[in-house]
């Protein structure tokens, strides 16, 4: 249901070392529940480590100057609780795929059964949600197929797949096109579209504005760790 807060920044600022310039500095901003929002902007300019940042993949870890202010997801203290735990909804709810995600060995099915028994399901239960999930990233004839067999893009897309099956209801995407061929572009594209329309919830960056009609209702633009433009929120 849209209206309830699910990611909210407080002052929050992350650098990746002693003397590194900061790589995220954002005032404030808040994220909504069944939202589909676009980081759009150059490599580098802090739209990875925003998305890491939601998913407690760069907790506070000590450093000097590492993190500060404040992260909250459904309002439990991701950063700045002083606790030094993350909350257990975040690691339930919340699923970040790489922009170059690994693929198991063994291929198409070993890496559906592995997303699926991640989630607890077994037997019809997981044939069934491994089925579908390639079924919406047009993977559904390729079952059987090694991992060698796979082009990069049917590669990106089972790690998608992977991502639908696990069940998570907030879905961070690193590049999710980024270095693909045009039929797996235009296929993921259209699979984030229909679970956005599902209301799932979902955050993806990207350096491709070509590719956001159709899929992000809202777009947030980053320049060197800064939000300079939010459009749809």
């Amino acid at each position: 249901m849209k209206g309830k807060a699910l990611f909210s920044c407080e002052d929050l600022t992350f650098s990746y070392g002693p003397g590194q310039p900061r790589a995220l500095s954002i005032p404030g901003l808040a994220i909504e529940e069944g939202q589909c929002v676009a980081l759009l902007g150059p490599n580098g300019s802090g739209k990875t480590t925003l998305l890491k940042l939601f998913n407690g993949l760069l907790p506070e870890d000590g450093r000097p100057g590492a993190c500060s202010g404040a992260l909250r997801f459904r309002g439990d203290a991701v950063i700045g609780g002083g606790e030094g735990r993350l909350p257990p909804p975040l690691r339930r709810d919340t699923i970040y795929m790489h922009q170059h995600p690994y693929v198991l060995s063994g291929g198409v099915a070993r890496n559906m059964a592995f997303a699926c028994g991640a989630r607890g399901l077994s037997g019809r239960a997981a044939s069934e949600t491994a089925r579908e999930a390639l079924r919406l990233v047009g993977l559904e004839g390729l079952a059987g197929r090694r991992r060698r067999g796979l082009s990069g893009g049917e590669a990106q897309r089972l790690a998608l797949a992977r991502v639908i099956a696990s069940g998570a209801e907030v879905l961070l995407l690193d590049e999710p096109t980024a270095g693909v061929d045009a039929a797996s572009r235009d296929r993921i594209a259209e699979t984030l579209s229909m679970l956005a329309r599902k209301g799932v919830t979902i955050l993806f960056s990207t350096h491709e504005p070509e590719i956001l009609g159709g899929i992000a209702g809202r777009v947030i633009s980053f320049e060197r760790g800064a939000i300079v433009g939010d459009v749809g929120r």
